[in-house]
């Protein structure tokens, strides 16, 4: 039978999860706290999360059926979903972190600035209770059509500008639950709509980071440092977006945490100020045309940012833009033991007078349990005598079980690329021999080069 492949034995100390309620959760989101022993234990048990047995489709009386392979698609982006949630929360930790920061600080200086303390659980509750604020961050899996990329990478700029010199800066001596109204109601015309969407918590952590730089007297630093980086925000914000705003995001940040001189309550305006509700906002002002947007993008601004970089390989088809003598799994993978390569050849890349920073990032099978080195991703380049050389590689060891998915990634930061011609190379382990199922089976390859910043 087709499904029999699927087809699970019950055992005794077998934890079960059934697929449909994880497909269709029949909870709410919620926000927990735990112990650092308790986020050891739960960052270990997701290894048994990325084990299709774990996951009961269908319970018959002697066996069950695991999830079919669009189930598991599915169930894995959940799974790498937690994982990264279990590495913590950075943004609300630190935004805890800063608003204790700014209550201190501000109670320092009471005697200055009369008034300062912030109340802003009502206004917060009411922009909720209204729908012009959300609990969290929705346009994460939003796109910008391919000819307004520029425009609206621009205009994210130009916002966190305007949060900075406009929309904050002349109110600094106002309370947070003054300024929140002031600063809505400067987005709202400059996006020509009302605001729908924006996250309470970030735009919470902006306005109590914003205060507290202002008490700091740092404010002028901050302004400095967004200037002096405006052209790699606007560059990465416009590659990132040719995927997603969460891609964007991304990239954003890469160029964020390379700035030095930034303080955490700094960082934590960067990254509020270059999110997928920011990119949103900036998309809505510019299809809404409004007179902000016009006088904010230039023609041509991203002319120079084609040394933003990225390739990605999807299987199947098998072999797609492969060539080489490896085989295709019948699943449609490239598969590899000692024999074989894959090569895709004929990247360009755009710059070898920059410096870049490279992330790779490869998902595979492997017929071989955790621990095992079972192939290589390498990015290198070819030099005036053909020979190549090698500029980026992922070295493949399992951390899952056999027949279970695989993801491994890897920097290398701030090397240079002295010729442009490149290509990808896939090949496996020396000395393992099995096939069908073969040692290193790929998914897919992403490799990505950001500028370096200094």
């Amino acid at each position: 039978m087709p499904d029999e492949w699927r087809r699970k034995t019950y055992y005794k100390t077998r934890v079960l999860i059934d697929t449909q309620r994880v497909l269709d959760p029949q909870f709410s989101d919620s926000l927990l706290c735990i112990t650092g022993s308790q986020l050891e234990m739960l960052r270990n048990l997701t290894q048994y999360l990325r084990r299709r047995s774990t996951f009961a489709d269908n319970y018959q009386k002697d066996y069950y059926y695991a999830p079919t392979e669009a189930e598991w698609d599915d169930i894995l982006v959940i799974v790498a979903d937690l994982e990264e949630t279990l590495m913590g929360c950075e943004e609300l930790t630190q935004l805890l972190t800063d608003m204790l920061a700014a209550m201190q600080c501000v109670c320092n200086d009471a005697t200055e600035v009369p008034g300062l303390m912030p109340n802003m659980g009502p206004i917060v509750t009411y922009y909720i209770e209204n729908n012009l604020m959300v609990p969290g961050d929705v346009h994460t899996e939003d796109t910008v059509v391919e000819g307004d990329r520029c425009a609206v990478a621009q205009l994210v700029f130009w916002q966190a500008w305007g949060w900075l010199t406009e929309w904050i800066q002349p109110f600094q001596e106002n309370t947070a639950d003054v300024l929140m109204p002031l600063a809505m109601a400067a987005i709202a015309t400059a996006i020509g709509a009302p605001i729908l969407a924006v996250p309470a918590a970030l735009i919470y952590a902006l306005v109590w980071a914003l205060l507290e730089i202002w008490v700091d007297g740092s404010l002028q630093a901050v302004q400095n440092s967004l200037w002096a980086h405006k052209d790699e925000l606007i560059c990465a914000v416009w590659s990132g977006m040719a995927v997603d705003f969460a891609a964007a995001k991304v990239s954003a940040q890469a160029v964020i945490s390379e700035i030095e001189g930034l303080s955490p309550t700094d960082i934590v305006v960067f990254r509020a100020m270059f999110a997928p509700w920011a990119f949103a906002l900036a998309e809505r002002a510019h299809d809404n045309e409004t007179e902000w947007a016009l006088a904010n993008v230039e023609p041509g601004a991203c002319d120079d940012c084609d040394w933003w970089w990225t390739y990605e390989w999807t299987f199947p088809p098998c072999p797609g833009e492969l060539t080489g003598d490896m085989p295709c799994s019948p699943q449609g993978r490239p598969s590899f033991n000692y024999q074989g390569d894959g090569y895709c050849v004929g990247l360009e890349f755009p710059d070898i007078l920059s410096n870049v920073d490279i992330h790779m990032e490869v998902e595979y099978k492997s017929c071989f349990p955790a621990t095992w080195t079972c192939g290589y991703v390498k990015l290198e380049y070819q030099d005036v005598g053909l020979d190549w050389h090698v500029r980026g590689v992922i070295t493949c060891t399992t951390t899952e079980p056999i027949g279970e998915e695989n993801y491994r990634e890897t920097w290398t930061y701030n090397i240079n690329i002295p010729r442009n011609v490149l290509r990808l190379h896939i090949h496996g382990q020396d000395a393992q021999g099995e096939t069908d199922p073969w040692p290193f089976m790929v998914r897919w390859v992403k490799i990505t080069a950001f500028p370096h910043v200094s």
